[in-house]
């Protein structure tokens, strides 16, 4: 939340085509992460390491937080890879940061037995392709530029429902993803 907060207020010409592209990373990571469990429901259901192999079990209890989803791929690398491809085209230097960030997360992920490296790969490249889509001028006009004009309109509502899209961000869409998983639930049952 730091980095959208600096480079949303750092005073330049480009700052409305930096505020447009950190809305288009909005919406890249949420549809990245609905490719990504498209993509783990088609594919076959795929054991965490640390239960299949016992590779490197962490020595701390570790409940997923989605139930028992598949490993493959990984939400968290797609997540962070395409935060990181959001952040390239506005700042290199931001978006490089953020890609050795989301980097080190992935390898630690696969050291605890949370995924195998190609969960983390096929999510990485999920992250960052969807990321690259989403953020090409024609749809960033298409999609930022009527929300970024509601800025000085509604000014605290726009900033209070940022300030809300950003928490969820910044934490991989929890509350998001447990009322989709409630959702689901409500259609399949709990007994699946």
């Amino acid at each position: 939340m730091g980095i959208v907060g600096l480079m949303w207020y750092w005073p330049d010409k480009e700052m409305t085509r930096r505020r447009e592209t950190i809305l288009t990373i909005i919406l890249a990571v949420a549809v990245s992460l609905v490719l990504n469990r498209v993509v783990s429901l088609l594919a076959p259901f795929r054991d965490r390491p640390m239960y299949s192999i016992g590779a490197n079990a962490p020595t701390f209890e570790w409940h997923a937080d989605l139930e028992h989803w598949s490993s493959f791929p990984s939400d968290n690398a797609t997540y962070l890879f395409a935060i990181a491809a959001g952040f390239w085209p506005i700042s290199r230097w931001w978006g490089l940061f953020f890609g050795i960030f989301a980097g080190f997360v992935a390898m630690a992920r696969v050291y605890l037995g949370i995924h195998y490296p190609s969960d983390v790969l096929v999510g990485a490249l999920i992250g960052i392709a969807t990321s690259a889509i989403i953020n090409r001028e024609p749809v960033r006009k298409l999609l930022a530029a009527p929300i970024l004009a509601l800025e000085p309109r509604y000014t605290p509502y726009f900033y209070g429902l940022f300030f809300l899209v950003l928490a969820e961000l910044s934490s991989g869409f929890p509350n998001a993803r447990r009322i989709g998983v409630a959702i689901v639930h409500l259609f399949i049952g709990y007994d699946r």
